[in-house]
């Protein structure tokens, strides 16, 4: 796998645990402020806009709680890892549609 030098969204990750959290999705960023974002409804959540999903479903931790952030800081980075999850599923679905076209022409080669 190719590294990417220019990286957009350094630091931030999509997380899940399917074996004890089903259902579940975390955002992480790792770049400081760190903070991990739990979103317990992951449909809930597919179908949601900024808005809502802060105020309803964003459970946010932030991981180095003594630290002093402000709170644009703070919210910048919830921003970004909002901004990170909309393009991550877009890319997702790209990757999967990618795919079923892929399986589609090697069934018709006869592969």
């Amino acid at each position: 796998m190719k590294k990417n030098q220019n990286p957009k969204y350094p630091g931030c990750y999509w997380c899940d645990n399917i074996i004890d959290y089903y259902g579940m999705i975390g955002l992480l960023h790792l770049d400081f402020p760190r903070c991990f974002i739990l979103i317990p409804d992951s449909r809930e959540f597919e179908f949601s806009d900024y808005v809502s999903w802060r105020k309803n479903l964003a459970q946010i931790n932030w991981l180095d709680p003594s630290e002093q952030w402000s709170e644009e800081e703070k919210e910048r980075v919830i921003i970004k890892l909002w901004n990170f999850s909309v393009e991550y599923d877009r890319k997702n679905e790209e990757l999967f549609d990618d795919d079923i076209l892929d399986m589609i022409d090697d069934e018709r080669r006869g592969y």
